[in-house]
């Protein structure tokens, strides 16, 4: 497509569409009546050879093509804005401002609290909304604006967004300390025999199946959980063995009667990390928030 012989304004259009994902509150958002949205809507069709959104039962949603483009498009304005603000120096102290973060309630469970002492120390004035990533993938909460960032694992980020590596994590074992058959060990065999406590918040199995798998074993799970929260105090109410991330282990067992003990199997360690949007790659609050979050993952040691 020949740039000259498009509106560039209907990128502005494109992108308040995709992200409302309904015609009036797109016109509403640029500040366009809603004749000159449907107007600007059939201009955009036309350029790009495609409805770009289509009405369903669940509403309007995008195409194929439209999703495709509106990742580099997003971006594109928003490095066009950046390059025309006059920057402000963000001074935590003094800031007022609301970060909102996606994350895994793993994540949430281990760095929220550091997180929310953290601000309320350096920065009183900064606000914080923490929504659930359930998928491993968040490319298109950032691409729509709706977190600022996302830590967890990412086994493939989208090559697009930027990636910083904040810790690589291993599986423990956690029983409770007066467990009839654990004791300062652990075996195979004994690992295979107890029952099995899972957080299953994406799918039911997960490497531990797949590893006893290879060896030609299986393991009973007993009882099956969507949340971290619960899980510590089924473990010291009970028999049952939990095959967890390590620093959450060890931070059930700071607080409960609770043993750490290496599983009996290898198992893979898998890297946690953060990702982030380009457009707030330069943006001086995002560099502090994301700075922060470096260092309280770098004390959450493993001992």
């Amino acid at each position: 497509m020949d740039l000259r012989s498009l509106d560039l304004n209907l990128l502005a259009v494109f992108d308040a569409l995709m992200i409302e994902r309904h015609v009036s509150r797109a016109a509403d958002r640029v500040a366009l009546s809603q004749p000159a949205m449907s107007n600007a809507l059939s201009r955009l069709r036309a350029a790009l050879g495609d409805p770009i959104l289509v009405r369903t039962s669940r509403g309007m949603e995008p195409t194929a093509r439209a999703l495709e483009l509106h990742g580099p498009i997003n971006a594109a304005l928003a490095q066009i804005q950046h390059t025309l603000s006059t920057p402000t120096r963000f001074e935590p102290r003094r800031a007022v401002h609301h970060f909102v973060i996606g994350a895994s309630d793993y994540m949430e469970f281990l760095v929220m609290p550091r997180l929310v002492s953290l601000l309320q120390e350096q920065a009183p004035g900064v606000d914080l909304t923490v929504r659930s990533l359930q998928l491993s993938q968040p490319e298109e909460a950032l691409d729509r604006g709706e977190i600022d960032l996302a830590f967890g694992y990412f086994p493939n980020p989208a090559k697009r967004l930027h990636e910083a590596h904040l810790f690589t994590e291993h599986l423990a074992c956690a029983v409770r300390n007066d467990h009839p058959t654990v004791k300062s060990r652990l075996t195979l065999s004994q690992y295979v025999k107890l029952p099995h406590l899972f957080v299953a918040t994406r799918r039911r199995s997960g490497v531990v199946d797949d590893a006893l798998a290879r060896l030609g074993m299986t393991r009973r799970i007993s009882v099956s959980i969507p949340h971290f929260l619960v899980a510590p105090f089924i473990i010291v109410a009970s028999d049952v063995i939990m095959t967890v991330n390590s620093r959450i282990a060890l931070t059930y067992a700071r607080a409960l009667p609770i043993r750490v003990l290496p599983p009996p199997l290898k198992l893979p360690d898998f890297p946690i990390s953060m990702v982030w949007h380009p457009r707030s790659d330069k943006d001086d609050a995002h560099a502090w928030l994301r700075a922060r979050l470096s260092e309280i993952c770098r004390d959450l040691q493993v001992s």
